[in-house]
């Protein structure tokens, strides 16, 4: 049962990754800009998530209670395969509320990502350009946003922990 998990957990990051990655090599119609640097920090979020999912399962066996739910992986491993991809695509999603998060400036300093509009002050008002001309300011700042990116998808915790503080400091 254990190999079943692992396997499945890396075919669910490899697929996700890949829509990711895919994502990468998109381009708008006219073909002249690639989409922003989100999808390597969704690839980020995703990688984390499996180093993390990892890191349990190999740090305990009963992460996987095999009794309570034999039942549902008699004949089929649907089931499995739907246990194995949360971790992915948690640590994507974490990632993708993250990045906008920190584009949108609600959370600013020194160790998250500074964002800049390369079309000039006042012209990314569009989401097509939030898209693929909103983004971090210079190689740093792109770096700092795929870090967290790994960071959002390596601790489940993290981005909810975040907006319930954000929340909490705006009823204030």
């Amino acid at each position: 049962m254990h190999r079943s998990i692992v396997l499945w957990l890396f075919f669910a990051t490899l697929v996700i990754g890949t829509f990711a990655g895919g994502a990468l090599l998109y381009a708008d119609l006219t073909g002249t800009e690639l989409l922003s640097i989100l999808p390597v920090v969704i690839l980020a979020g995703v990688l984390g998530s499996f180093v993390s999912a990892l890191n349990r399962i190999y740090s305990s066996r009963d992460i996987f209670p095999i009794r309570s739910y034999s039942v549902f992986l008699r004949g089929t491993s649907t089931y499995l395969i739907a246990y194995s991809s949360i971790p992915a695509l948690v640590g994507a999603i974490s990632s993708t509320i993250l990045y906008v998060v920190f584009a949108s400036e609600i959370v600013v300093g020194p160790f998250f990502p500074g964002f800049s509009c390369k079309l000039g002050e006042g012209n990314c008002i569009e989401f097509q350009q939030f898209l693929t001309s909103w983004s971090p300011t210079d190689a740093q700042n792109h770096a700092k946003a795929i870090v967290w990116g790994f960071v959002a998808g390596f601790s489940e915790r993290f981005v909810p922990d975040i907006l319930n503080k954000v929340s909490r400091d705006s009823e204030k």
